[in-house]
C-alpha cells in the first residue's frame, strides 16, 4: 500500500469514525451496523452497511448525507452503498447510489 492510499484509507475512516447514527448516542464505528468498508487506491469507496430502522427516512437521508461527506474528502472519486439485511434493500441502494 503506497503513502497515499494509506492517507486516503485514514481520511475516510476517521469520518465514518465519528459519524454518529441518528437513532443511536454511539457512532457507526461503535455499532455493528457498518459491515464493511473497501477504499480502493483508485479513490473508489463502497461501504456495507446495514441501517438501524429500516423503515426510516431519517436513515437515508443520513446516509445520503455521510455520503456526500466521504465524496467530499480529498481524493474520494465515488462512493457506493451496498446496503444488507433489510427489506427492500435494492430500493436503498438505488436512491443511495444514483
Amino acid at each position: 500500500m503506497n503513502r497515499k492510499h494509506a492517507a486516503l484509507l485514514r481520511r475516510v475512516a476517521r469520518l465514518i469514525g465519528s459519524w454518529r447514527d441518528v437513532h443511536e448516542e454511539q457512532s457507526l464505528s461503535a455499532s455493528d451496523h457498518v459491515r464493511n468498508i473497501d477504499v480502493g487506491e483508485d479513490g473508489e469507496v463502497k461501504i456495507t452497511i446495514k441501517p438501524s430502522r429500516p423503515h426510516c427516512p431519517c436513515c437515508l437521508l443520513d446516509l445520503d448525507l455521510m455520503r456526500k461527506e466521504i465524496s467530499n474528502v480529498k481524493g474520494i472519486t465515488w462512493v457506493e452503498f451496498d446496503i444488507v439485511e433489510v427489506p427492500d434493500a435494492e430500493r436503498w441502494m438505488q436512491v443511495l447510489n444514483r
